[in-house]
This record gives C-alpha cells, structure tokens and sequence, in this order.
C-alpha cells in the first residue's frame, strides 16, 4: 500500500510505525523525523481511550468487533485530540505515530484506520528478545513481561503470532524493513520506505542521527540512534548462546519466517 500527500488534520490517515521494542522502530521515526512534512510523536498514549473502551473492559474484544461506524469515528477524533493536545502542528504534515507496543492493539488500530500505512520494524528475533530483557525499561502492563527470557520470548512470540493473524485475516499489509537491511544498504531502504510513505527521498536523510540531537527521545534506544549505523548489534546474542539456548526453539520459527540463518 502506497500513499501520497500530506496529512492535515482528522479524517486523513497516519502511518503507524509498529513492531517489537529493540527492533528498530525508533531508528525508522528518527530517519523520517528528519524529513520536513514529516511528523514523528513517539510513545504518546494516542489510542488511550479506545483501549480503555475495547481492550481493557471484559466486553472490550466483542465490542470490537461489531465497532459501528459512528463509534469508530468517536475514536477517530478522539486520536485527534489528543495529537493536537501535545501542541504540535500538523497542517501540510504526515504523522507517524511511533509506538512498538501498539503492534499488541493491531486488530484496534486496522478497524479504525483502514487505510493508513503501516511500516513493521524487523530484526534478528534472538537480538531481540535478549536485548529486551537486558534492557531497563520503565515499568507497565507490557514491560513487565521482560522479568526472564523465557517470558520475554513468549511475549515476543504471542505478537509476532498476532501479526500473522491479521495478515491473514485482516489484510494486514504493511511494509516490513529489517534493521540488518538498512544497515547494509542505508539508500535502497530508506528510498523503499519514503515511496512508502509519500515522502520523497533526499541524501540529507543519511545524516539523520545528526538531525535529532536536538529532539527529545524518548525510547531506550535514543542514544544508540543518536551515534548512527552500527553493526555492533547485530548477532550480539551468540555471545550468550548458553544463556539463550533455552528460548532458542520457541524463537526458531520467527527467525526462519523472517529469513534469518538458524545459527
């Protein structure tokens, strides 16, 4: 799905940047960030209140489920609202909410936002579990999840297997980067995901670590996305193969499904 143009204001779709943390989505926000017309809000609680409604009341997934038009409007401008409640301006700009937990709310975010394009950050699933669980993160409904690995890899297995769901069921389509690929060939991903996006591509974007030392981040990989490309990540869980090999089977599937050699 393609789309072009500017987001102005509710009724227009945003893109969502969605995933897993420590796969990247922070680092696809801060390249398109460095876009002028592009409007980055991470982490901010913008579906709050239709989780609140439809995911955190018993009746909430049922509800969901036979949503009328009317009511997915209310949420709709609801999301609005609370966008413009952080006192940004999003005339002539596309917004791009970027929040890797909100992959959790999926079936919630394609009922009430159809069309809007979905970007899904990628990356080596054994890097991923370990660097959530290594990770310090502040405390909520999800985070605690990432107490030991065992519990780190289901939580990471329940998404992944949720996102399969809604490719199947849903016409979830959405453009899936794999951070070892933008390593590798920073231009060739970066031109895929502006096309994506509706953003024309410039050279600049390659000095976006430089462009955001000014932007408040929020996420804990702020300071490796401010130093720019590294490889250091990359099959950092070899080093602790022993201390992984319990969660390796449980992981194994998602490694092969997204194309990743099994050692």
């Amino acid at each position: 799905m393609q789309c072009g143009g500017l987001v102005t204001g509710p009724g227009d779709a945003p893109v969502f940047i969605l995933g897993f943390p420590r796969s990247g989505t922070t680092l696809l926000g801060q390249i398109l960030a460095s876009r002028p017309g592009a409007l980055v809000l991470e982490e901010r609680p913008l579906l709050a209140k239709a989780v609140a409604d439809l995911y955190d009341k018993p009746d909430g997934a049922a509800h969901l489920a036979v949503l009328s038009a009317s009511e997915a409007e209310f949420y709709r401008q609801d999301f609005w609202q609370r966008v413009r409640a952080t006192g940004v301006d999003t005339q002539r700009r596309r917004l791009f909410e970027q929040t890797a937990f909100n992959t959790v709310y999926l079936p919630l975010i394609l009922t009430l936002f159809p069309q809007s394009p979905i970007v899904f950050a990628i990356r080596d699933p054994r890097d991923v579990v370990f660097g959530c669980f290594r990770r310090r993160f502040a405390p909520n409904r999800f985070t605690r999840e990432f107490h030991s690995l065992e519990s780190t890899a289901r939580f990471y297995c329940d998404t992944m297997r949720l996102a399969e769901v809604c490719r199947d069921r849903l016409d979830f389509r959405p453009l899936e980067i794999r951070n070892e690929d933008l390593i590798e060939d920073f231009d060739r991903e970066t031109h895929r995901l502006c096309d994506f996006c509706g953003l024309e591509w410039d050279a600049s974007l390659r000095d976006y670590h430089r462009a955001g030392q000014d932007r408040t981040l929020t996420t804990t990989s702020a300071v490796q996305v401010r130093r720019g490309l590294s490889r250091d990540g990359v099959g950092q869980w070899r080093r602790y193969r022993e201390r992984m090999a319990p969660v390796l089977p449980l992981l194994a599937p998602w490694v092969e499904r997204f194309g990743y050699p099994p050692d």
